[in-house]
């Protein structure tokens, strides 16, 4: 059922953290895997004897990623996948911070993968077979994150982006998103502090551990398959089962 041998995938941000478990893993199924980042990796990304190819993107620039758009369609018959997997941002006050720091993490998030999306539809509208985009977003997107006001709503955002790409693409693109509950990565220590407090974190998820960028790769695999064959305008939830409601630690209701 899943056979993704020789299907040519694009992945926005895939040279680390959950980006690099994503195209590692479409290596592994034998796709040939085109990433796109403003900085090329130290090591090249390969699995299985498969090598990613890199492009050299910053998203956020129209005229660069027309660039890499077109280096990739001169060497590949075919767009199969599009991966948005580029975001983040550092925590920040809303009250306090500057407005071109709030348009820069909404341009990231958002807007980029929007324009991203745009270009790569218009070759995938062309080819003959069904072709899939996968957003990735984030439980901030779906609750409120204290110091994550621009980067929750912009995240928010790209699930109702991706809702409705899907009705307007239908039924030449499939477009799905993956909220992603809280990952460990490289980076983790820096985000969270320490292992311990990382440690911390995990009890408090009902699966009793951090994800793995791996968790959120499998899922693009199953998107990217025909086991989903009928899945469009979906938001997978990746997140271990997200958080227990704080009034049970301190309440203690009848059972």
């Amino acid at each position: 059922m899943i056979n993704l041998k020789n299907k040519s995938i694009v992945v926005t941000g895939g040279t680390k953290g959950i980006g690099v478990e994503i195209t590692k893993s479409f290596l592994k199924q034998n796709s040939r895997v085109f990433v796109l980042a403003r900085q090329k990796p130290k090591r090249i990304i390969q699995a299985k004897g498969n090598k990613a190819i890199f492009i050299e993107c910053d998203i956020r620039k129209i005229e660069s990623l027309d660039n890499a758009v077109k280096e990739i369609k001169t060497s590949s018959k075919s767009i199969d996948v599009l991966i948005n997997n580029v975001g983040g941002a550092p925590m920040a006050d809303a009250l306090n911070v500057s407005n071109k720091f709030h348009e820069a993490v909404i341009d990231l998030n958002l807007i980029a993968p929007l324009n991203v999306s745009q270009r790569f539809a218009k070759i995938m509208m062309k080819q003959k077979t069904v072709s899939n985009i996968i957003n990735i977003s984030s439980v901030t997107a779906t609750r409120p994150t204290p110091g994550s006001a621009a980067y929750g709503a912009a995240k928010g955002a790209l699930v109702n982006l991706t809702k409705t790409l899907a009705v307007e693409w239908a039924p030449k693109i499939k477009v799905n998103s993956i909220v992603v509950g809280y990952i460990e990565t490289e980076n983790s220590i820096v985000h969270y502090g320490s292992k311990k407090e990382i440690n911390k974190v995990a009890k408090r998820i009902p699966m009793k551990r951090m994800g793995k960028p791996e968790d959120v790769a499998n899922a693009c695999i199953f998107f990217a398959s025909t086991l989903a064959d009928w899945i469009t305008g979906a938001a997978l939830e990746v997140h271990g089962g997200g958080e227990k409601p704080t009034y049970l630690e301190v309440a203690k209701p009848k059972k």
